[in-house]
């Protein structure tokens, strides 16, 4: 079971053990991603921030960070998302009080050094270039940005080169002192720490001074159902695109419904997806689908990549499959072998002391509450096969399907033949 302690300056302390490893994993979780930027002014600056968190404190260069954390043989990182920021290490018993320093000193004591700050933006600068490159990666991003309106949600994690290139020390503490305080923080530790070390979390966290006002968050989401969106690259041979829509909220109470729902449909090699556009028809090696959950909304995505000829045929074949069970709904065998998966995927995932320190961080970002492995199966136990596919049918019958593609330059009757058969 794990402990819950509530500081006077509400950040919480949330702590697992387990006696039976030599590890102790420490997170610190911050309320806090690329949706509370302003797309004109502080763009990019979550993730940028993240990056400064390691250039150096009062007390030790970022030389000196890397080499502490490799000293402790474990090893540390961090990653910024939409909704959160979270910096994490992983270290021996031993070492946990160290590697706590380490964390604070970093997180509190940055010196956002304006020459570091300048020579970030390069590497920033590189980051999203790789991410362009990578076509995968690059029509996913666009595809929430368009489904997001290109604000909150839609907002790139790593920025835009044109906005970072503006980003300055004073962007990065306006941001910083918003929003790292104690009241959006989560400390986590998992793994077989010793005993003492609760107190001193207590009292070294204690010491962070509360917000004097707390920042008002706009939890509106606007849903952009662009319809099409089509981009060019020269030098590539497929059509890589997304395809999806909203999805279910991490609040919502259908949301373990959706996660089920995705695997059936393209989440594993078992998939509808997988099996008819692969193994079946052989029209692509890449297809899947996924589903990302937020505070407030979400998204369910089919995303793969596939030659230009065969591209028509694999989204009729996409959208037939989507028809065929908006109808039918999931054959009861189907609807039985992912649970059975889903629990599986649970257990194995979260029996490891560093997914499941992530597991209950984000938890309690979301729910204020974690959710224990128990509680999870039980949840996933409670859908029965009528429920299932009443929600299956419902979803889909209100979903509204928007593509994105990046296609080899030459390609743009891709939305005419997409209205074709989004149409028919």
């Amino acid at each position: 079971m794990y402990k819950e302690i509530n500081l006077d300056n509400k950040l919480k302390l949330i702590l697992l053990k387990n006696k039976n490893i030599h590890t102790v994993n420490i997170g610190i979780f911050i309320g806090a991603g690329a949706k509370d930027e302003d797309t004109f002014h502080n763009y990019g600056c979550a993730h940028f921030l993240e990056h400064m968190m390691f250039k150096g404190t009062e007390n030790i260069s970022a030389t000196e960070i890397a080499e502490a954390l490799d000293d402790l043989g474990g090893y540390g990182n961090a990653y910024t998302n939409n909704e959160f920021t979270v910096f994490y290490n992983k270290v021996l018993q031993e070492d946990s009080f160290k590697a706590v320093d380490i964390l604070y000193d970093m997180l509190f004591n940055s010196t956002m050094d304006e020459d570091e700050i300048e020579k970030e933006k390069k590497v920033i600068v590189e980051e999203i270039n790789m991410y362009e490159d990578e076509a995968g990666s690059f029509i996913l991003e666009e595809f929430s940005k368009n489904l997001f309106s290109r604000q909150g949600l839609g907002n790139s994690i790593l920025g835009e080169k044109k906005y970072v290139k503006k980003i300055n020390k004073k962007i990065l503490l306006n941001f910083y002192q918003q929003h790292y305080v104690p009241e959006k923080m989560v400390v986590v530790v998992t793994g077989n720490y010793n005993e003492k070390l609760i107190g001193y979390l207590k009292r070294k966290f204690s010491a962070l001074e509360s917000a004097e006002q707390q920042l008002e968050v706009n939890k509106k989401v606007i849903i952009n159902n662009f319809s099409f969106a089509l981009h060019e690259k020269a030098k590539i041979s497929q059509i890589y695109f997304a395809l999806g829509g909203e999805g279910v909220s991490k609040n919502d109470s259908e949301y373990i419904k959706t996660i089920l729902f995705n695997n059936i449909l393209g989440g594993n090699s078992s998939s509808y997806l997988f099996q008819k556009l692969r193994e079946e028809l052989s029209l692509c090696y890449d297809i899947s689908s996924f589903t990302t959950a937020f505070e407030n909304t979400g998204e369910l995505v089919i995303s793969g990549g596939v030659n230009v000829k065969q591209f028509p045929l694999a989204l009729r074949e996409i959208v037939k499959i989507l028809e065929e069970i908006k109808v039918a709904g999931i054959k009861k065998i189907d609807f039985e072998r992912a649970k059975k998966q889903l629990k599986r995927q649970i257990v194995m995932s979260l029996d490891n002391m560093h997914n499941m320190m992530f597991s209950l961080g984000i938890d309690v970002l979301y729910y204020s509450k974690p959710k224990l492995i128990d509680e999870l199966i039980a949840e996933i136990d409670g859908i029965s096969y009528s429920s299932f596919n009443k929600f299956v049918k419902r979803y889909l019958k209100a979903l509204k399907l928007n593509l994105c593609v990046l296609a080899p330059k030459g390609t743009d009757d891709i939305e005419k033949q997409w209205e074709e058969i989004a149409g028919g």
